[in-house]
């Protein structure tokens, strides 16, 4: 029996980023930007953001005058 998958190269954290992340979470993120912003929130504190899909979702959700970077 031979093996075609003798090597991986690249960055796994990239690779699980941009392709595995969005297609196993994605509708999980959406679901929680539509619930959050149907509370109207005046502050959300996001802690342990992961791969930032859900924080991603809720931005695009939330008006713009709520948004504010606290980071610094």
């Amino acid at each position: 029996m031979t093996s075609t998958d003798v090597a991986f190269s690249g960055s796994i954290p990239a690779i699980y980023d941009r392709y595995l992340a969005p297609l196993l979470f994605n509708a999980y993120a959406q679901d929680i930007a539509r619930r959050t912003a149907g509370l109207s929130p005046e502050q959300i504190l996001e802690t342990a953001a992961g791969t930032g899909l859900a924080t991603l979702a809720i931005l695009e959700k939330l008006p713009a005058a709520t948004v504010r970077d606290r980071a610094s």
